[in-house]
C-alpha cells in the first residue's frame, strides 16, 4: 500500500508573493466638512461669550460705576471725606514711623535718638554734599553705581564694559550682542527672529497698522483698541502668527464671514479668544463683588444704603483704630526723645555704598 505524500499547510491569511493586495494601499476618506464646521461652531461659541462677557464689563465701568459713584457721594459725603483725610494723615505717620526705623538700623541708635535726628533733619534739611574728586577724576555727581561722568573721550576703555566683552568671548558666541550689524545668511536679527520670518513679520505689521491705527479709524471700539495693543505686542516679541491671527480677525470683521478662512487659523483664532475670554471672566469675578454691580438695575437703594453704610463704618472704625495705634508709638517717641538733654551729633550716611568681596 502506497503512501501519500502530506500536502504542504498554507495559512489562510497569508498571500502569494505576486498577489496584487500586497502592492496597494488602503485609501481612508476624511470628512473634512465635518471637521471644518465643528470648528466652525467652537469659534462662534467662543466669540458669543466673548461678546456677552465685554458687554457686561464694559455695561459696568460705563454706567454703573459712575451711578454709583454719584450716589455714594450724594449720601455719604461726610464718611467719604472723613475717610480720605484719615488716609492722608496715616500715610504721613507712616512715612515718618518708617524713616524713624531706617534711622535706627543703621545708625544703631534708639528709636527716640532716631525719632529725635529725623526731626530735626525735617526742620533743618540738609543740601546734599557734592563727591570729592577721585584720582584723576572730575568732581561732580557719580550715579549710584559708580559711573564716571561722560567726558567725551571714546578712546578710554570701561572697565565694566571690558569686563563683560570677556565674558561673551568665553562664554559667549565670541561677540557682543549689540556688534551684530545685520543679519548674515542664516543668521538672526536683534530680535531673534530669522531674516526671513522678518520680512514677513514686517509684511503683516504693515497690513495690521493699516487696518488698525487709531489715525485712520472714523470709530476706535474697544475690540479694536485690545486687537491694537496686541498687535504691538507681537511685533516686539516677533510673533508672526500672533499678527495672522489679528490680522484675520479684522478681515473676518469687515466681510463678516469665515468661508476664507483656513481650518487652523480658525483653530488658533479660537484659542485666542478663548485667552481673552479667561481674563475678561477674571476681571468680571472681582467686580461681582464691589457693590457697585448691576447698579443701574437695582430698585433696592434703601436695603443697598444700609449696607454701604455699614461697610464704610468698619472701614472708618479700622482705620480710626490703626492710627490711634500709630500716634501713640509716635507720641512715646517724642516724650522719650524730649528727655535727651544733649543729643549726640548725627552721624551723616555715605555718599555711595562700596562692599568688599
Amino acid at each position: 500500500m502506497k503512501r501519500r505524500a502530506p500536502r504542504p499547510q498554507t495559512s489562510s491569511h497569508a498571500a502569494p508573493h505576486n498577489h496584487p493586495a500586497n502592492h496597494s494601499r488602503a485609501l481612508v476618506r476624511v470628512d473634512g466638512a465635518g471637521i471644518r464646521k465643528k470648528i466652525k461652531k467652537d469659534y462662534e461659541k467662543a466669540l458669543r461669550v466673548l461678546e456677552n462677557s465685554r458687554r457686561q464689563l464694559d455695561q459696568f465701568h460705563q454706567t454703573d460705576l459712575p451711578q454709583f459713584t454719584r450716589w455714594l457721594n450724594t449720601h455719604f459725603g461726610a464718611l467719604l471725606t472723613e475717610l480720605r483725610e484719615l488716609s492722608q494723615k496715616m500715610a504721613a505717620d507712616e512715612e515718618l514711623i518708617i524713616q524713624v526705623e531706617n534711622e535706627a538700623m543703621f545708625s544703631g541708635c534708639s528709636d527716640a535718638r532716631a525719632y529725635q535726628w529725623v526731626m530735626e533733619l525735617r526742620e533743618n534739611p540738609e543740601p546734599p554734599q557734592p563727591r570729592p574728586a577721585g584720582d584723576g577724576e572730575p568732581a561732580g555727581e557719580r550715579d549710584p553705581f559708580g559711573s564716571r561722568p561722560e567726558s567725551g573721550n571714546d578712546d578710554e576703555e570701561d572697565p565694566m564694559e571690558e569686563l563683560m566683552n570677556e565674558f561673551f568671548r568665553k562664554f559667549g558666541s565670541g561677540a557682543r550682542p549689540q556688534d551684530n550689524h545685520g543679519p548674515r545668511n542664516g543668521q538672526h536679527t536683534e530680535s531673534g527672529v530669522p531674516a526671513q520670518a522678518s520680512t514677513r513679520l514686517k509684511e503683516l505689521y504693515r497690513a495690521v497698522v493699516r487696518r488698525l491705527h487709531p489715525d485712520s479709524q472714523r470709530e476706535m471700539t474697544v475690540q479694536k483698541t485690545e486687537w491694537w495693543h496686541q498687535a504691538q505686542a507681537a511685533y516686539e516679541a516677533g510673533d508672526a502668527e500672533q499678527l495672522e491671527v489679528i490680522l484675520t480677525l479684522c478681515e473676518i470683521g469687515d466681510s463678516g464671514t469665515t468661508a476664507h478662512t483656513s481650518a487652523s487659523l480658525l483653530q488658533r483664532i479660537t484659542a485666542q479668544l478663548k485667552k481673552s475670554l479667561r481674563e475678561i471672566k477674571r476681571q468680571l469675578a472681582g467686580q461681582r463683588r464691589d457693590l457697585a454691580w448691576n447698579f443701574s438695575r437695582r430698585a433696592d437703594h434703601d436695603a443697598l444704603a444700609v449696607q454701604t453704610r455699614r461697610s464704610l463704618m468698619g472701614d472708618l472704625e479700622r482705620m480710626r483704630y490703626q492710627c490711634r495705634t500709630i500716634q501713640e508709638m509716635i507720641a512715646r517717641w517724642k516724650v522719650a526723645a524730649e528727655r535727651i538733654k544733649q543729643p549726640r551729633r548725627r552721624k551723616p550716611y555715605p555718599q555711595s555704598m562700596e562692599f568688599s568681596f
